[in-house]
């Protein structure tokens, strides 16, 4: 069976007010760090989203085995939290998350005493981590590979505070998001811990975490796609509360992307309120490096091939190691609609141009590749024709309220299923319609 929503918008004006699904990423922080604190502390407004009921899951479990489904954070979070644990424990994944790369965090790891071994293929999940006296006393001090994910440097620099010297670590490269490395300092500096950053070397000293209650703020991530539906739609008026000016996510930077787009921003004390402008300039060319907001990329794309804006895309490299290769998938997918995403690559760097404005006669047919950002990226298209996103359900990943929400400011989505055909044997058919008649059918009736 094939779950699909088609996807409508039958008014031309959007509004509605949403209270906002809550950071995935400020969530899974607070969670690790809490699990590290020697007194509980309230998260407010705790992510409900499939990924950080994954990591509640593993660190609460007394289990031996942990599995993180396709959890990528959470699963890279808990292999150095495993590492200061007192058992052994194995680090179950999805097939698919276990063919993301987990290598560069497992060496800095190992090189800092961890006791860690792959268990099927060098470099990627599942694992069997075990206690190690050594942990944090032969060094403080280690190398990492950056370019890959920050998800590796927030993971080492939650634990550092946790080793008798604290760590020191070398970045061998400018780091990728580095939004998200900004994002995990200054939780750990709330919590008490002291932090530094010159050049490429960053510098945690060791100490407790002091225990505060947080309050989680909505995810600018998930505000992309309603910036997106406001940009494509006729006309716009979006109240998207739990989201504030002041925020440590990088990907707050959505809001001054579409003020060039048409997309005004107004902050008040709920939120924000999003309106939508007449665009006078038909020939735009937009151009933008999304090395620190990588996840918003996908929807910026969708949100310029509807409004037919040829742009230069650049800082994408990370996008070929996400839940799929979501460049390849982007290119797939854009190409439904008429549009063109030329790739290239240069010393391990991507950049991207867009071209053509999307257009389709029936409803356009969208694959999500199990990726959560793939579906909610295209639904903006529905402003402009109705289109139909395939396996739905993976917005649970990030977003398990997003159709919902969609729905309340006037984007409504319809599930559709669809069974194979069972063929029945041509021969048992012929026998069938023996039965009947046996006259042929282009002779007609018998006559009396």
């Amino acid at each position: 069976m094939t779950i699909a929503n088609r996807i409508s918008v039958p008014q031309p004006r959007l509004s509605g007010s949403i209270i906002l699904e809550p950071s995935k990423s400020l969530s899974n922080r607070a969670l690790i760090i809490r699990s590290l604190c020697d007194v509980p502390f309230k998260i407010h407004h705790l992510s409900s989203c499939d990924d950080t009921v994954v990591l509640q899951k593993m660190l609460s479990s007394t289990e031996s085995k942990l599995y993180a489904a396709h959890a990528g954070s959470s699963y890279r979070f808990m292999i150095a939290r495993a590492c200061l644990g007192k058992r052994e424990v194995v680090l179950e994944a999805s097939p698919q998350l276990s063919r993301r790369p987990i290598g560069p965090l497992v060496r800095a790891l190992q090189n800092l005493g961890a006791d860690i071994t792959y268990l099927n293929k060098d470099g990627f999940p599942p694992l069997s981590i075990n206690p190690s006296a050594s942990f944090g006393t032969k060094t403080n001090e280690v190398t990492l590979h950056a370019g890959v994910s920050s998800q590796y440097i927030s993971a080492l620099l939650m634990v550092a505070p946790c080793l008798p010297n604290g760590l020191t670590l070398h970045l061998n490269e400018d780091p990728v998001s580095v939004s998200y490395v900004h994002m995990t300092l200054r939780m750990m500096e709330y919590f008490g811990i002291t932090t530094s950053w010159t050049g490429n070397t960053i510098r945690i000293e060791p100490g407790k975490y002091i225990a505060k209650d947080i309050s989680i703020e909505g995810d600018w991530s998930s505000a992309s796609y309603y910036y997106s539906c406001a940009a494509l739609a006729e006309s716009a008026t979006i109240e998207i509360e739990g989201l504030n000016e002041l925020s440590l996510q990088g990907d707050q930077v959505v809001r001054l992307i579409y003020e060039g787009l048409g997309v005004t921003t107004h902050f008040h004390d709920k939120g924000i309120t999003l309106v939508k402008e007449k665009v006078k300039n038909k020939t735009w060319q937009f151009q933008y490096d999304f090395s620190s907001c990588p996840d918003i990329a996908q929807t910026v794309m969708v949100t310029l091939a509807g409004m037919g804006i040829k742009a230069e895309l650049s800082g994408l490299k990370t996008l070929r190691i996400k839940e799929t290769d979501r460049i390849a998938a982007m290119q797939a997918e854009l190409s439904r609609v008429k549009t063109t995403l030329e790739v290239h690559e240069q010393d391990g760097n991507i950049s991207c141009t867009l071209s053509g404005r999307a257009k389709w006669k029936d409803r356009a047919n969208f694959n999500t590749y199990e990726d959560h950002r793939m579906a909610m990226a295209f639904t903006p298209l529905a402003c402009l024709h109705p289109i139909t996103i395939k396996n739905p359900l993976v917005v649970s990943k990030s977003y398990p309220g997003f159709w919902k929400d969609m729905e309340s400011i006037g984007v409504k989505s319809e599930v559709l299923t669809f069974r194979k055909p069972v063929r029945k044997s041509p021969v048992k058919e012929l026998k069938a319609d023996d039965k009947k008649s046996k006259r042929p059918k282009h002779l007609g009736r018998k006559k009396k």
